[in-house]
C-alpha cells in the first residue's frame, strides 16, 4: 500500500517537474526569439518561434510575432495565416487587426464582401467579440456572484437590502444564462465555420471535385476562404462575395 502510494507520488512529482521544465524551456526560447526579433535577425527569431509552435503551446503573441516576421519578409500567405490565428485567440486586439489590414492589402484578389445580415452583425459585434473560453469564465464569475448575493439576501434583515439583493441576484441569473448561451453559440460557430488561407501562388476553383470539371474562378495566395466540405483531396470553399467551388486541399491551410 505504502509502496503504491509512494510510486504514485513519484510519478506525479516527475510529471509536474516535466511540465515545469517544458514551461521554462518555452519561456527561454520565447525570450531568445524576441531578442533576435528586436535585432532584426528575423530568420533566427522565426526558427525559435517555430520550435515553440511545434510543442503545440498556443499563444496569440507567438502567432503575432511570427506574422510580423512573415509580413516584414513579404510572405503574404503565412503573414495573413498567423495574423488570423492570433486574432482568433485575441479577437479584440487592435494591433492584430491593424497589421492584418495591411497584410490583406498585399493580396491580389479584390473580393467585395456581401453585406452582413442583422444576425451576422450581432454575431460579429457581440457573440464573437470574445472567444468562448472568455464567455465561459464570465458565466462562472457571475454564478459565484449570484451565490454571494443569494446568501446576503437570505441572511439580511433589512427589507430594502433584501429587495436590492433579490433584484441583483435575479439579474445575475439572466447574465449567467446569456453568457452561457453566447459561449455555446461562439463554440458552435467556430467549430462549424472553418476558415483557411490560400497558400498557393494561384489555384483554380472548379465546379466539381475533379480536374476535368469547369473552371469557375482563380484565387491567389493570402486570400481567406471558408471551408464547407471535404472530399478526398478536394475542399469545397466559399469566399466573401458568396462564390463557391472546389479546389485542391493542398493549396490551402486551415486556420
Amino acid at each position: 500500500m505504502q509502496k503504491g502510494f509512494i510510486h504514485i507520488v513519484l510519478i506525479t512529482v516527475i510529471s509536474l517537474t516535466g511540465v515545469s521544465l517544458k514551461a521554462q524551456n518555452v519561456d527561454s526560447l520565447f525570450t531568445s526569439a524576441n531578442k533576435f526579433y528586436q535585432q532584426e535577425n528575423y530568420l533566427k527569431a522565426l526558427e525559435l518561434y517555430k520550435k515553440i509552435e511545434v510543442q503545440e503551446l498556443e499563444s496569440w503573441s507567438l502567432y503575432f510575432n511570427m506574422a510580423n516576421i512573415y509580413y516584414k519578409t513579404n510572405q503574404v500567405a503565412p503573414s495573413i495565416y498567423y495574423y488570423e490565428k492570433a486574432l482568433k485567440m485575441a479577437p479584440n486586439n487592435n494591433d492584430i487587426k491593424f497589421n492584418l489590414e495591411f497584410a490583406n492589402r498585399m493580396t491580389l484578389d479584390n473580393i467585395e464582401p456581401l453585406p452582413k445580415s442583422l444576425g451576422q452583425k450581432f454575431m460579429d459585434g457581440i457573440v464573437l467579440r470574445l472567444n468562448y473560453e472568455t464567455w465561459a469564465k464570465i458565466a462562472v464569475g457571475l454564478a459565484f456572484l449570484f451565490a454571494l448575493l443569494f446568501l446576503l439576501y437570505h441572511f439580511s434583515y433589512s427589507t430594502s437590502k433584501k429587495r436590492f439583493y433579490f433584484i441583483t441576484s435575479g439579474l445575475c441569473v439572466i447574465f449567467v444564462t446569456t453568457s452561457v448561451f453566447f459561449a455555446f453559440r461562439n463554440k458552435h460557430y467556430v467549430d462549424n465555420n472553418i476558415q483557411a488561407v490560400v497558400f498557393s501562388n494561384a489555384v483554380e476553383v472548379k465546379s466539381a471535385p475533379t480536374k476535368s470539371s469547369e473552371l469557375y474562378f482563380e484565387l491567389h495566395e493570402g486570400t481567406k476562404v471558408t471551408v464547407l466540405e471535404s472530399l478526398d483531396n478536394w475542399k469545397k470553399i466559399k469566399i466573401a462575395d458568396g462564390k463557391m467551388g472546389w479546389l485542391d486541399a493542398s493549396s490551402i491551410r486551415e486556420i
